[in-house]
């Protein structure tokens, strides 16, 4: 199946390349525009429906329609206006259309390759592809550009919905996407110190976890081994949940000190007793 993956790689960036440099480089680059419209119009759709419905699908739905509307409505607005500088099909544009059509080839493959990986079947395959390594090595680039972005939409993932299943294989699944950078200076269970975030990692395959690492004990964790960051992974208090299991560790980045929340939660006021 690796091949499969290889092939379509090639396929992405051979139809980019042979695709603009035929329109030249004053429409490659107004593909560029017209695709970042329409992303624009469809995050911005798609966070306006699903706040209002909390349907996924909803918002997936106003996602595509919007981005087709940007996407469209430029390349009608550049025949309204009847833009075709000669300049545009000279054989350097060409060149430099292609240019611009590789990028958008490896921009949808880098897009490609980590979806592929999270499907039924398919992490083996991405993980066997020798094209896929250089995407899966920027992989982490997406989590921070998701970040900055702060975009809304779901992301499809492995992360574990319950914390005892932390750090156990799981199936992919759209879960609400965190924006781990925002939880930098949260609060260690441990020892009550801000802790840092070191940023996005690959771990086995093709996932991706965030690292905390707290400065005053060392603790590290995917988030989990704060208060503010399991509040937000898994919608309950650590000091509940430890009051039920005992002393929790981290699954994805372990300490081997499992350990009771220590100091009152600064989320909803409670403590160990």
């Amino acid at each position: 199946m690796s091949f499969l993956i290889d092939g379509l790689i090639v396929l992405f960036v051979g139809l980019g390349i042979y695709a603009e440099a035929k329109r030249g480089l004053f429409f490659a680059l107004t593909d560029i525009v017209r695709v970042i419209v329409g992303l624009a119009l469809g995050f911005a759709a798609f966070s306006l429906l699903y706040r209002l419905s909390g349907s996924y699908a909803a918002g997936f739905i106003a996602f595509g329609v919007a981005a087709l509307i940007g996407v469209f409505g430029v390349r009608v607005l550049l025949h309204v206006l009847r833009l075709d500088p000669p300049w545009g099909r000279s054989p350097a544009a060409r060149v430099g259309g292609g240019l611009v059509g590789l990028l958008l080839g490896c921009l949808i493959s880098a897009v490609f390759v980590p979806v592929a990986g999270r499907t039924a079947g398919g992490r083996d395959a991405v993980i066997g592809s020798f094209l896929a390594q250089p995407f899966l090595g920027t992989m982490p680039a997406l989590y921070y550009a998701a970040d900055a972005l702060n975009l809304d939409l779901p992301m499809l993932n492995v992360r574990a919905v319950r914390f005892e299943d932390e750090g156990k294989e799981a199936k992919a699944g759209l879960v609400a996407r965190i924006n781990y950078s925002r939880l930098h200076g949260s609060t260690c269970i441990a020892c009550g110190a801000p802790v840092h975030f070191d940023g996005y990692f690959p771990r086995v395959g093709v996932s991706v976890s965030p690292r905390f690492t707290c400065p005053n004990c060392a603790r590290t964790s995917d988030g989990c081994q704060t208060f503010e960051g399991f509040h937000r992974m898994y919608g309950h208090c650590p000091v509940d949940v430890s009051a039920e299991l005992g002393p929790i560790d981290c699954g994805v980045w372990p300490n081997d000190r499992p350990v009771y929340p220590r100091g009152i939660c600064p989320v909803d006021g409670k403590f160990i007793h």
